[in-house]
């Protein structure tokens, strides 16, 4: 067994153990480890904490950028640190604000970034640009100065006009309530149909939460549809560009050849006037054509000759001999037949 020993051998140990324990803890906690190199850390003051609490969001122009790190008490003030993605800057007018996130009272804590120098690291929002959703001390006291401020002389003098005044006016009172006797009554009549009306209306909400997925899909097919539009409109745009210069390099081009031109168009009209003026001889002429063009075709397709039938005419084979010796031409050998001997 080879053991090693020695005091040289102490610094590599520890320095071993201690590159052990920080891989140890980076595997098992890699993602706050991440957070912590991509976020830089921020505080602000407030008057009020407001009901925020280490976790919630940070919340920069409706987007989530980071979460509370620490709430903790400073001079009697509430001091939060927050820790934003490095990407977000902030400038030194910063402004802080803690909103209510959720019908449950969830807050979060919004930012507004401002002009002004850069914040850096752990830099603080001062009070003066920060607000709270309320302030018990402030209300507590608005309301005792605003109580000392009662004068409760006019209040008991405004009383007694009241109930003197009721008092003259009580016979005209009951036929008010009798009027909003048979009121409740029409509405306790039509408590079926209210019933009804909010069972429907249960019904379209739960089916409008079973399609949101659709309707969310509907309103995403819809924003590709308009940006395909807009994008069909500018092509649109730069056409009608197009066609504009092209209709003025035409112009450009009949207002430099008009001389050419303009001789060439008569001679055209005229070919058009006198086609048109024809027409009718026209629309005769071509089924007759057709039939002469298909007959020479087929005589024409019979072979190296040209065959031919003109009426009135002296018949082909007395008159072929004397064509023949006219043009010239031999007429062909008769075809020999091989002789064949019968069988014996």
């Amino acid at each position: 067994m080879l053991i090693y020993r020695g005091a040289h051998l102490l610094r590599p140990g520890l320095v071993g153990i201690v590159m052990m324990v920080c891989v140890i803890l980076i595997g098992l906690q890699s993602q706050k480890f991440m957070a912590m190199g991509t976020t830089v850390r921020y505080k602000a003051v407030f008057s009020e904490a407001g009901g925020l609490s280490v976790g919630n969001d940070v919340i920069v122009s409706g987007a989530k950028v980071g979460t509370i790190q620490k709430v903790q008490l400073h001079d009697g003030d509430a001091q939060v640190v927050f820790g934003v993605d490095s990407k977000i800057r902030l400038g030194t007018m910063t402004s802080a604000h803690i909103k209510t996130q959720s019908l449950l009272g969830k807050r979060d804590l919004t930012i507004v970034p401002a002009g002004g120098g850069r914040m850096h690291t752990l830099d603080t929002i001062p009070v003066a640009r920060t607000s709270s959703p309320y302030s018990l001390t402030d209300a507590v006291g608005d309301l005792t100065t605003k109580s000392a401020a009662i004068d409760t002389g006019s209040v008991n003098r405004s009383l007694d006009m009241l109930s003197s005044t009721l008092d003259r006016i009580a016979p005209q009172i009951g036929p008010a309530f009798d009027g909003l006797t048979q009121l409740s009554r029409t509405i306790n009549n039509r408590n079926q149909a209210l019933r009804d009306l909010l069972t429907s209306a249960d019904s379209v909400t739960s089916v409008l939460s079973q399609r949101s997925e659709q309707v969310n899909s509907l309103i995403l097919n819809a924003n590709s549809l308009i940006q395909v539009l807009a994008q069909r409109r500018q092509e649109i745009v730069e056409l009608l560009a197009n066609t504009k210069v092209v209709a003025q390099q035409v112009s450009g081009l009949v207002a430099d050849n008009e001389a050419q031109l303009g001789p060439a168009l008569d001679h055209l009209n005229s070919v058009t006037a006198m086609l048109e003026k024809n027409r009718d001889n026209i629309n005769k002429t071509i089924p007759g054509y057709t039939k002469v063009a298909l007959t020479q075709g087929e005589a024409v397709s019979g072979g190296r000759f040209y065959n031919a039938f003109v009426a009135n005419l002296i018949d082909g084979n007395d008159i072929q001999p004397f064509i023949d010796k006219a043009f010239g031409v031999n007429p062909p050998a008769p075809f020999p037949i091989p002789h064949v001997e019968p069988p014996r």
